[in-house]
């Protein structure tokens, strides 16, 4: 947990309202391309904690607080840019931001009211388009606040048997991905849900789109879907432990490849939620000059 000073909380206002002030068409994008190289100044601390553990999900608190919706939307953009580098998907939502509250007329799963199942995002594209960082930030957060749900995935490891752990390492399981996408056609991977990176463990997991490959004989499907069901269990069992309702003032960066993230069922008629989310690759993941907007099937 950063708790920001009241310094280094007026020193982001100062910083927004500068960006407000030179951006008369107050898109996004525009907002996006004031912020870009200006985060680790901006906000030094965060930087640092992100830097020394980058596998460490960090609660942010003491943001300035907005009523303008442009305000907190910069706010987002510019922790993203800290983090890592901010990244938008062509192929996805062409959006640099993502506005996350009820609205039935959404594809995206959380913006629907039902609780939301463990997972992280796109964890199956390659290393220089994946999302190293989701940033969230609560522009509105009243009344009973449905939790964000967090499952470190060296908490997942220490719960598992020699047994257990050895099977998710093996390339056992698939997921057919692109039917949300503007791809051309979906695409098949096979991958393991764990990877040992070092002396930390990336987790590859989706509640309702990995399965266990259906080509194996019954004898070994049996006991890589029983690690499948094993390594989910504990996935809502520590999300539940670790779990954090973000409030108007906070933000979470989620390590995308380190933790599982979902988040409880929200009680549409009791609560005022508007959370919004940008997305960071690893600074070093591509070159310098490539656009803010790239594409998940860039390999």
């Amino acid at each position: 947990m950063l708790d920001l000073d009241h310094s280094a909380s007026a020193q982001i206002e100062e910083f927004i309202e500068s960006v407000i002030d030179n951006t008369p068409s107050q898109s996004d994008m525009r907002f996006a391309e004031q912020v870009l190289g200006q985060g680790r100044a901006v906000l030094p601390t965060l930087a640092r904690a992100v830097e020394e553990k980058p596998w460490e999900a960090v609660l942010l608190q003491g943001l300035p607080r907005f009523d303008a919706v442009a305000r907190t939307k910069i706010l987002t953009l510019l922790l993203a840019d800290c983090a890592g580098r901010l990244t938008a998907y062509a192929d996805f939502n062409a959006s640099v931001l993502t506005d996350i509250r009820p609205n039935p007329r959404s594809r995206e799963q959380n913006a629907q009211p039902e609780r939301l199942g463990m997972h992280n995002d796109f964890p199956f594209i390659a290393d220089r388009s994946r999302p190293g960082f989701i940033v969230l930030v609560a522009h509105e957060a009243s009344g009973e606040i449905p939790r964000t749900l967090l499952a470190p995935a060296s908490a997942i490891v220490e719960r598992l048997d020699d047994e257990t752990l050895t099977s998710l390492q093996q390339p056992r399981y698939t997921a057919l991905v692109g039917t949300k996408l503007a791809w051309p056609e979906p695409r098949r991977f096979t991958f393991p849900l764990l990877i040992r990176v070092g002396d930390q463990w990336r987790v590859l997991y989706h509640f309702d789109t990995i399965s266990t490959d259906p080509a194996l004989e019954t004898d070994e499907f049996d006991v890589f879907d029983g690690a499948r069901r094993t390594l989910g269990a504990l996935a809502d069992e520590l999300g539940n432990l670790h779990g954090h309702a973000i409030r108007k003032g906070e933000a979470l960066i989620v390590p995308n490849d380190h933790y599982l993230h979902g988040r409880e069922q929200m009680q549409t008629e009791r609560s005022g939620r508007l959370v919004f989310r940008a997305y960071a690759t690893h600074p070093d993941a591509r070159p310098k000059w490539e656009s803010v907007m790239i594409r998940l099937r860039d390999e």
